[in-house]
């Protein structure tokens, strides 16, 4: 089984969508006690950019977001009982 680390860009790698970083610094945070401000701010910029109606996600943006929301619930769930 893969280190879960792996599935997730290094901040130095280019990111497809610009919400994608406070994700991703969210999903790779170690320090339990900053889980929760990590996925606030996650949230919160999955939240900005699905208020901006232009342009709207296509597919591929879609299927991003949702995997997103998939994982950060996951995360929450693990740290967040």
């Amino acid at each position: 089984m893969s280190n879960p680390e792996e599935q997730y860009p290094q901040e130095e790698e280019n990111l497809d969508y610009q919400w994608q970083e406070a994700c991703f610094r969210a999903l790779r945070e170690r320090d339990e006690q900053k889980v929760p401000e990590r996925l606030r701010e996650a949230n919160a910029a999955i939240q900005e950019r699905l208020s901006r109606l232009e342009p709207w996600p296509d597919g591929r943006e879609m299927t991003a977001l949702n995997e997103a929301v998939q994982r950060l619930h996951e995360l929450r769930n693990k740290y967040l009982k």
